[in-house]
């Protein structure tokens, strides 16, 4: 019994100590993937077909966003975990196929994914099960359906909890799918913007032709600032800009009547930016200018027409120490009628701003490489009385 307890004893100190010398990586997937004592982490499904191969991420600490294609059912599946604060990109599951591509970005942690529903059933008579839609719940609200609801339908549904992760089962299509939900009160984090950004739990805006995500909630009506102003067509260049480096590629999105929200991706500086503009009512999508990098998604989301943008700031400067390197856009700041959204990025470097006349941004200009290499506005200025109807000018801020 002794050389049992010794041995057991040698075998224990053997384990921790390998443990141990597997470093932080081997300690951090060990703390996610094993639960707390409080916790309880409940496996729903997977729902759909017995076909194809079985697959699980894992758990993680909640989702960033989903991507989807599909053609006659879900063709597949990526979805890009959160683990402390870091994103973590899972396997692609399912085919290649598919005409159609959704996107599902969430403005995580404020944005959690507490359920998801669909429906699953044959594409041919006698066929093998597939999942057919797909539809995501938030704390924020509704995204989806993504698909065509025909066949039985299931659901995550349970009293409070989010969703950690998926699994199911995979071949030329999406066979069957499930999820790990962590029970307990979801507690979005509390925003870091500013008291301006209102969110909604009801409305949800169809976005056509939207490269992000064609499901987005829509803001709560808040009281009408009604805004009304005239444009010149031909407008007059005044003062500096585009702010930034002199790389990348020139690019103008042009005129428009507001900016309904923007999406900035970014890493040790600024990589992308895309804007959705309102032109009299009709959603517009910009291109996306910069490259695809990017280790966290921001999305700026404005109550369009009651809430305008007035100001750009922002500041930019070369990618690490060497300043002999190109300058590129390290921060961006947007100041709007009813806030501060910002800043994105480092506060380090040269320091811009737009114009501080009273007026509103209309569109975006400047240049792009695999980094927002520089960047500027094309500003609508009121003259006297914002709120009378007497004809402003436009102005392009640029160089």
């Amino acid at each position: 019994m002794i050389l049992a307890a010794f041995r057991q004893g040698k075998l224990s100190k053997q384990i921790s100590r390998e443990l141990s010398d597997a470093g932080t990586k081997w300690k951090t997937i060990a703390t996610e993937r094993v639960p707390s004592k409080t916790e309880r982490v409940i496996v729903h499904g997977p729902w759909g077909g017995v076909g194809g191969s079985k697959f699980d991420d894992g758990t993680y600490t909640g989702i960033r966003q989903i991507h989807l294609s599909r053609h006659v059912g879900i063709a597949s599946i990526r979805v890009q975990y959160d683990r402390d604060g870091q994103a973590i990109w899972g396997s692609k599951h399912g085919g290649s196929g598919g005409f159609k591509s959704d996107k599902i970005i969430f403005d995580y942690p404020y944005e959690i994914l507490t359920r998801v529903t669909g429906t699953y059933g044959p594409l041919m008579y006698m066929g093998p099960n597939v999942i057919k839609s797909l539809t995501f719940y938030t704390n924020k609200g509704k995204h989806g359906p993504f698909g065509e609801e025909q066949g039985p339908s299931f659901t995550t549904k349970i009293d409070e909890g989010k969703i950690i992760g998926f699994h199911g089962r995979e071949g030329f299509l999406l066979d069957a799918i499930g999820a790990h939900v962590l029970e307990g009160t979801v507690k979005p984090a509390k925003h870091h913007l500013s008291d301006a950004i209102k969110h909604s739990e009801a409305d949800v805006a169809e976005i056509d032709n939207s490269p992000w995500s064609n499901k987005l909630v829509a803001a709560r009506p808040g009281q009408t600032e009604e805004v009304v102003c005239g444009v010149i067509k031909e407008p007059a260049p005044c003062g500096p800009g585009p702010w930034g480096g002199e790389g990348g590629r020139p690019w103008d999105d042009g005129v428009f009547s507001g900016i309904k929200q923007i999406f900035i991706t970014r890493a040790e500086a600024i990589c992308s930016i895309q804007i959705e503009y309102d032109r009299n009512g009709q959603s517009v999508w910009s291109i996306k200018h910069g490259g695809n990098g990017g280790t966290a998604t921001h999305r700026v989301k404005l109550q369009c027409p009651h809430e305008v943008l007035v100001c750009l700031s922002g500041y930019y400067g070369p990618i690490g120490s060497d300043e002999k390197s190109p300058k590129v856009i390290k921060s961006l700041t947007f100041h709007t009628s009813r806030g501060k959204y910002g800043p994105f990025g480092e506060e380090m470097g040269t320091f811009f701003t737009s114009t501080t006349t009273e007026g509103k941004v209309v569109g975006f200009h400047g240049r792009s490489s695999a980094y927002m290499d520089a960047i500027g506005v094309h500003m609508q200025h009121w003259l006297g009385n914002h709120r009378s109807s007497k004809p402003s000018s436009l102005f392009k801020i640029f160089s």
